[in-house]
């Protein structure tokens, strides 16, 4: 449903999402009226006194504010920017979404289709909300969207061709859901599939939506990097299918700078997403050569005095730093040589499981942040584990301790911390303890 010129729209929030949909009903003649997400007053009527025909909230909008609320109990609809954005557009949608990965993978399948001779445009993140491509989707054959968890309760007819859900999330502690409501929040990427649509689904994800009785709607193609019953796999630093009619060798690892199991599987989406969408093997492997990852995906910055440094930085949650000791360590050392900075903010508790991983690998744990005490209570049963103030802290510490045939990981496994307590100075903390120590730049000791 388009608005109409002269209908009235509430769009709550000030992210850049909430700016882009604002800005896009107003070009198309909607009266609009702007709220703060905590706004709790009922007058919120647009002009001339009437309540809105349509409530529209920003990416960043967590759960359902009281002044949604208000109207959507009054019979208004609710959606979120990238709805509109949706019933707005005029292309095709692919949609991308999981506890991480999420951006390498929406690159590289943006990277396949662009290099194929397709019109592509990325949808997703502060710096590219849906809303404000929405009006160029006339000359787009498709619109690629990283979607976020906080999403997904206000999509209500958005339907990509293509839906990818790269990993399960353990939980979603924002709205206060454990994993069985988190993984059922997240199968509404699929709801408004049809038949003859594709889902590009992790093994293990599909499993777990099984087991809660949830069955997708579309044409299914399975893709992991352990899981020898998925379509698409690994077998030797080797990209493969297993997918009748399209069995055999897709790209050799060792091309390219995708390395490591999660990277792995962020190529064996793309490639599913590219083979659906009637590519060629030689033009997204041609793509997949030159594809460079983002700084912070399991990125080996240099070895000095014989210690190798990794920052896995980007990677913000348990998967990924599971899939980094793996790619680190495939196969349990003699003794530990890992040295592991991670933390960050608390988002879910499920370090637990990442406790036998640890052991045979990890030398010792540096934790710090809001998660810090979480992960000291889990990870201590099965590797040395300290509590630092920071990050910086913690790449200084590891300096002075770490010997020669040692790797130090940065591999946050959880959000990275926002507020005046955490600088964005500090951000870059572990790449420029990291740098001075292999002599990238001149300088003494962080302070």
């Amino acid at each position: 449903m388009k608005m109409l010129p002269g209908s009235r729209a509430l769009v709550v929030g000030r992210d850049s999402g909430a700016d882009a949909a604002a800005a896009l009903l107003e070009r198309r003649g909607v009266v609009v009226r702007r709220a703060d997400g905590g706004e709790t007053s009922a007058g919120g009527e647009a002009a001339g006194g009437e309540g809105p025909e349509l409530v529209v909230l920003g990416t960043a909008t967590v759960g359902l504010p009281p002044l949604a609320r208000f109207w959507k109990e009054r019979g208004v609809p609710v959606i979120g920017e990238r709805e509109l954005a949706f019933r707005e557009s005029y292309c095709l949608h692919v949609a991308v979404a999981g506890a991480g990965g999420k951006s390498t993978t929406v690159n590289l399948i943006a990277r396949l289709l662009q290099d194929a001779g397709r019109r592509v445009a990325v949808a997703g993140g502060a710096e590219a909300p849906a809303s404000a491509l929405a009006e160029g989707t006339r000359d787009l054959d498709l619109m690629v969207h990283r979607v976020e968890a906080c999403e997904f309760e206000h999509l209500d007819y958005f339907r990509p061709v293509v839906a990818v859900l790269l990993n399960a999330p353990a939980e979603y502690p924002e709205a206060g859901e454990g994993r069985d409501a988190a993984l059922r929040r997240v199968s509404r990427l699929f709801a408004r599939q049809q038949p003859f649509d594709w889902a590009v689904i992790q093994t293990e994800a599909l499993a777990q939506l099984k087991a809660l009785g949830i069955e997708l709607p579309g044409k299914v193609i399975t893709f992991s990097a352990a899981s020898r019953q998925a379509d698409l796999g690994v077998e030797r630093g080797l990209l493969v299918s297993r997918w009748e009619g399209w069995a055999g060798r897709l790209w050799d690892m060792g091309r390219g700078q995708l390395q490591g199991p999660h990277l792995a599987e962020d190529a064996l989406a793309a490639l599913a997403v590219g083979r659906v969408l009637r590519l060629t093997l030689d033009e997204m492997t041609h793509a997949l050569d030159g594809y460079r990852p983002a700084a912070g995906c399991c990125e080996i910055l240099g070895s000095a005095d014989g210690v190798r440094w990794v920052d896995d930085g980007r990677s913000a949650h348990l998967d990924a730093l599971a899939k980094a000791l793996l790619t680190l360590a495939p196969a349990p050392p003699e003794t530990p040589n890992i040295w592991l900075i991670a933390g960050g903010a608390l988002a879910g508790r499920q370090f637990y499981d990442l406790g036998p991983l640890l052991s045979p690998r990890v030398k010792q744990a540096l934790v710090y942040g809001e998660a810090a005490q979480a992960m000291r209570a889990a990870w201590s049963l099965f590797t040395p584990c300290s509590p630092v103030p920071s990050l910086l802290d913690a790449a200084n510490r590891v300096l002075e301790q770490a010997t020669r045939g040692d790797t130090i990981l940065f591999s946050p496994a959880c959000p990275r911390p926002e507020g005046p307590e955490y600088p964005s100075s500090e951000r870059g903390a572990f790449r420029r303890v990291a740098d001075r120590h292999l002599g990238r730049s001149k300088g003494g000791p962080d302070q």
